[in-house]
């Protein structure tokens, strides 16, 4: 026999509808739901607040969550619209799946402020940076895109 988690049998049947993506389920409502079950909604929502019921919910939401099913849906779609021309979802798919690393933040380590920079200074700063830029805009990955 199956574990119920501390649930009733009409509780468990009703947490496995809410794990449902909303588009996916039947009856498509919560009030459709009651209907169908007949099931006050009064009652459904006191499920809902109750401690077993909403630790239970949660332990499989977060199962679900991290399931390689979804992951691997998620990226597929990141691809198609990356295809498909969508530059943030390229980036998106790069860093996701670790072939793209983020720009690391322009930091700077001088001990005053920009108002106080020499003119030599404030050059070399602005060289490194552009060339910072330069290299992140001639990474081969982003080209094939």
């Amino acid at each position: 026999m199956a574990e119920n988690h501390g649930l009733n049998e009409r509780e468990e049947h009703y947490l496995n509808w809410l794990l449902v993506p909303p588009a996916d389920r039947w009856p498509v409502s919560q009030q459709k739901y009651c209907d169908e079950y007949k099931v006050d909604p009064t009652t459904v929502r006191r499920w809902q607040k109750k401690p077993a019921f909403i630790k239970e919910w949660e332990r499989r939401v977060e199962e679900l969550q991290g399931s390689p099913e979804r992951t691997q849906r998620l990226y597929d779609a990141l691809y198609e619209k990356a295809v498909g021309g969508d530059v943030r979802a390229a980036k998106l798919y790069l860093e996701a799946t670790h072939r793209l690393t983020p720009a690391a933040p322009v930091t700077s380590q001088a001990s005053k402020n920009m108002a106080e920079l020499s003119d030599d200074e404030l050059d070399q700063l602005i060289g490194q940076l552009a060339e910072r830029e330069k290299r992140s805009r001639q990474n081969p990955q982003l080209k094939a895109i």
